[in-house]
């Protein structure tokens, strides 16, 4: 999951806050060698290789939610959902962060499900439900 307010833990490594997850999901820890090799590879690969060791609370707003990204990503679930991440990002870094997702998305075959007030993400997926969709369907139900 990757939540909107990204939940890292502050007093926490950027690595603490990747690994956090294998810890309570032996699926995932049993998908990764070495959880360590797997969140360089992660922070590499989302522009963060330098972060390692820093606090996640000395991070801005683009690398804690990467960090998010990585967190979710680390082990290879299945499926990630996300719920309103690019809220706190401008145009810009919005498009770079979607960019890296959708890249480490395709690149471990996992399934995204995200939610977003802004419409103009729909481009970006395969299948789109609005909640005027679900409306509908509740109204056709009763």
């Amino acid at each position: 999951m990757i939540f909107q307010q990204f939940n890292l833990l502050p007093f926490g490594s950027v690595l603490d806050n990747i690994l956090l997850p294998l810890r309570f999901a032996p699926a995932r820890r049993g998908r990764v060698d070495n959880g360590h090799d797997a969140a360089r590879d992660l922070c590499a690969a989302l522009g963060l290789p330098d972060l390692l060791s820093s606090k996640a609370s000395t991070l801005s707003v683009g690398q804690q939610q990467r960090v998010a990204v990585a967190r979710a990503m680390i082990g290879r679930p299945p499926i990630i959902i996300a719920d309103e991440p690019t809220s706190a990002l401008d145009a810009t870094s919005q498009s770079a962060f979607l960019d890296l997702l959708f890249a480490q998305v395709r690149a471990h075959d996992t399934t995204l499900m995200m939610v977003s007030h802004d419409p103009r993400l729909a481009e970006r997926f395969d299948r789109v439900i609005a909640m005027e969709d679900i409306t509908q369907i509740e109204r056709r139900a009763a």
